[in-house]
């Protein structure tokens, strides 16, 4: 069952596949699981360049990084999101694999149930990524997959098949070692201790988050409007990384750099028609008001200076 899982999940672009136990995390939310299929996708498009390290001196958050849109020629303001929602949802992209994956369970266990998750349910994936082999954990609270670095999506079909991953328990990996970059990085300091992270801070959980954000990490977020890539991409294991999921490269909102004021000024009738089925629509409008209202002031107040 792993090598046909294994062959299948090649021809569909997936950059990995392995099984974990159902934990006890898994029972309480699915009580007949017996296996978890966990895969990982890479998530950058193929014309994204080879990703690059970035030095302290060209961390994102810079003044002149604010004050341009990396590489986009004109004086629009523009705000800056995240490497994994900047193109197709990949929730979508994601799920749509998965289903095809699941076949190869149904075909040899025609009675299995399957349950297709990704990040909409209470698993924790990277701990079950971990597990099943396919993935060790950062000190970014990131797991990193061979030949993708962290920039992956992961996703899991839970089954009552009872499927053996067909190789040794995996054992648990540091690869950081002594390296603290992303620790010394993070400009809000969300990265509390290497492995743990204080969400209350993390830019990216700021940015998808509904409560109000304190004015002192509002400023950190400079020109963000949904999620942050500091901590991957002043990562020595992300570096040379190649993008290569053709999906992600349909080009649609919002893109690397959005426009700001029509995203403070969106109507409940533009978010309906433009931004609601785009990868950053499900924080809805008044978040998305916020996040790019911050990003104007941000940017209005570093060219005062």
């Amino acid at each position: 069952m792993i090598d046909a899982l294994r062959q299948r999940a090649r021809e569909l672009g997936l950059a990995a596949v392995g099984i974990a136990p159902a934990t006890d995390e898994v029972t309480r939310a699915f009580g007949w699981a017996r296996s978890v299929v966990c895969v990982a996708i890479s998530y950058l498009p193929p014309h994204f360049d080879t990703v690059a390290i970035l030095s302290s001196e060209e961390l994102a958050y810079r003044r002149s990084d604010l004050l341009s849109a990396s590489g986009v020629e004109d004086d629009v303001p523009r705000g800056l999101v995240a490497r994994f929602a900047r193109g197709a949802d990949y929730h979508l992209v994601l799920r749509e694999k998965l289903a095809r994956l699941a076949e190869v369970i149904t075909q040899e266990h025609p009675a299995a149930r399957a349950e297709i998750c990704v990040d909409t349910n209470p698993l924790p994936e990277r701990k079950l990524a971990v597990l099943a082999g396919i993935a060790w954990r950062g000190k970014n609270g990131c797991v990193f997959v061979e030949g993708c670095g962290s920039w992956v999506a992961l996703g899991e079909i839970v089954t009552s098949a009872p499927i053996q991953s067909g190789v040794e328990p995996p054992q648990s990996k540091d690869l950081c070692g002594d390296c603290t970059r992303c620790i010394d990085a993070c400009p809000t300091k969300a990265i509390i201790a290497p492995y743990q992270i204080d969400r209350s801070r993390c830019i990216s959980a700021l940015t998808q988050a509904g409560r109000a954000i304190a004015p002192d990490l509002r400023a950190a977020m400079g020109n963000r409007i949904y999620g942050c890539d500091i901590c991957q991409e002043v990562c020595p294991h992300n570096a040379g990384i190649e993008p290569v999921t053709p999906e992600f490269a349909v080009d649609v909102f919002p893109g690397a750099h959005p426009e700001l004021m029509p995203l403070v000024d969106l109507t409940a009738e533009d978010f309906r028609e433009h931004v609601a089925g785009s990868s950053i629509g499900w924080i809805r409008r008044t978040r998305i008001r916020r996040n790019a209202s911050i990003a104007a002031e941000n940017l209005s107040s570093e060219v005062e200076r």
